[in-house]
């Protein structure tokens, strides 16, 4: 034995006097006239061999440990989650009813009412997100992966599961900007709002369309690693590639309206309309969003290299 590793005299003695009792127990308590002497490497080796004996027992004693207090502090958190969404949702369902009853009497417009029924549905999605968090805290005793090379738990595929409620947010979002654009549009034949505001919430369009495209990535390769055509390191690659990609377009889209109105604002600044401060702190928005472009390009150039 590694003398690094080997215990100690004092243990040792102590040991002996320990199966010195048992000895004596099992010889029914018959006093016994001498110490029973050990050699000190038989000592060592039972040692060594109860270890071994007794590893099943320590791994389920951890197992024990992470069923006990760590899943019931994860459950209760996700619990309590749960609790405060329904009340939320109930809260938002209970508003929309009045709300109706208003409309119906033509006190609120139509478009109000679908603005809030949309925000129903998604407390709905936002709750349903948090039961299914609280399912899989209830099975595996863990916070919830999101890696998409994350192990099923109990034959579920909890991630997918989460990817399809993030679709439907995000076809949510879409809905709720159309509403807001057919609302601006009123705004703008009316000349209440300049056409500038048309293109920003198109733009937000644009951009939760990427989103969406982004999540559907996702999606596809959740389904090929589960059917192992791709191993754990290279989805991780192929997802940072995804990502890197969607930020670059976004990053060009939104250096690109940035600079439109940026120009715009220059123009008025000149025609004496704003102030000089207005323009530079758009610019400040400008630099920050060309800097993003630059740290998104340098990204994808690494990547590219690596896969």
């Amino acid at each position: 034995m590694n003398k690094t590793h080997e215990p100690d005299s004092l243990f040792l003695d102590r040991l002996e006097w320990q199966l010195s009792s048992e000895y004596r127990r099992t010889s029914r308590l018959e006093p016994s006239s001498r110490k029973v002497i050990l050699p000190r490497k038989l000592v060592a080796l039972g040692l060594v061999i109860g270890v071994l004996m007794t590893g099943v027992a320590v791994t389920k004693a951890a197992d024990y440990i992470k069923d006990s207090w760590r899943k019931k502090i994860e459950i209760a958190r996700v619990e309590t989650e749960v609790q405060l969404k329904k009340l939320k949702l109930e809260s938002m369902r209970d508003r929309a009813s009045n709300i109706k009853m208003r409309v119906s009497n033509g006190l609120i417009r139509e478009e109000e009412y679908q603005a809030l029924m949309l925000a129903v549905e998604n407390a709905e999605l936002d709750l349903k997100r948090s039961l299914l968090n609280m399912e899989e805290v209830e099975m595996s005793g863990e916070i919830p992966r999101d890696e998409l090379y994350a192990p099923m738990v109990g034959g579920r595929d909890f991630v997918s599961e989460r990817l399809m409620i993030e679709t439907k947010e995000a076809e949510l979002r879409i809905r709720q900007l159309r509403i807001q654009q057919e609302r601006i549009k009123q705004l703008v034949e009316e000349k209440v709002v300049r056409g500038e505001e048309l293109h920003q919430i198109q733009a937000a369009i644009n951009d939760q369309k990427v989103m969406l495209d982004k999540i559907q990535q996702r999606i596809e390769l959740r389904a090929r690693f589960l059917a192992r055509e791709i191993t754990a390191k290279e989805v991780e690659i192929e997802e940072r590639m995804n990502g890197a990609e969607q930020n670059l377009q976004l990053s060009r889209s939104k250096v690109e309206s940035l600079e439109t109105r940026f120009k715009r604002l220059q123009t008025l600044e000149a025609q004496g309309k704003i102030p000089h401060t207005e323009v530079i702190q758009f610019q400040h928005a400008l630099d920050a969003a060309r800097a993003e472009l630059k740290l998104a390009t340098l990204e994808m150039e690494v990547l590219e290299k690596i896969k």
